[in-house]
Order: C-alpha cells, then sequence, then structure tokens
C-alpha cells in the first residue's frame, strides 16, 4: 500500500519560485525608492501603496490556494483511512465468525 506522502512532489514548486520573485521585487522597489527618496526628499506614496498591496494581495491569494489544496488533500485522506478501517472491521467480524463456525462444529 502506498504511503500518505508518496505522490506529493518533491523539489522546487512554482509558489516557491513566486515568493522569491516577489521578494526579489520589493527589495529592489525598496531600494530605488531609498535612491529616490535621497535625490529628491520625497517618494511616491500612492505607488509604494499599490505595489506593497499588489505583492500582499498575491502572497494571500497563494496562502489562500495553498490552504484550500492542504485542506482537500487531508479529507482524502480521511477518506481513506475510513474505507481502510471498515476493511478491517469487516475482516476482524469475518474471521471471529469463521471462529464461533468452527467452535461449534
Amino acid at each position: 500500500m502506498k504511503g500518505k506522502h508518496e505522490n506529493q512532489k518533491k523539489g522546487f514548486g512554482t509558489m516557491n519560485l513566486i515568493l522569491i520573485v516577489i521578494a526579489v521585487a520589493l527589495l529592489a522597489f525598496t531600494l530605488k525608492m531609498i535612491a529616490v527618496f535621497e535625490a529628491t526628499g520625497m517618494i511616491p506614496d500612492t505607488l509604494v501603496t499599490c505595489v506593497f498591496a499588489a505583492l500582499g494581495g498575491e502572497c494571500g491569494a497563494m496562502a489562500w490556494i495553498k490552504t484550500t489544496k492542504e485542506r482537500r488533500q487531508d479529507r482524502e485522506w480521511q477518506k481513506q483511512d475510513e474505507a481502510e478501517a471498515r476493511r478491517r472491521e469487516a475482516l476482524e467480524r469475518q474471521r471471529q465468525k469463521e471462529e464461533n463456525d468452527e467452535s461449534q462444529r
């Protein structure tokens, strides 16, 4: 019987790549805004707000997707465990019935 985690992918996933891209973009944007502030004494507040909102929203969407996938996988595993438990109970009842039949003979 296969283990519960055998079908999961190993290695570097798409979400990890997106998180790295977001981190690099946010770092580059922050450094550029520091340079703009040093040159002009101010930064475009609306742009900063929009960039942080967009990147934060993307991270929130990815978190929602990940938790939804994990919840679905947990339900599948629970159903498999319940089916396995029912199968074992049926086998145990059958074994006990056979033992009772043999002892009555």
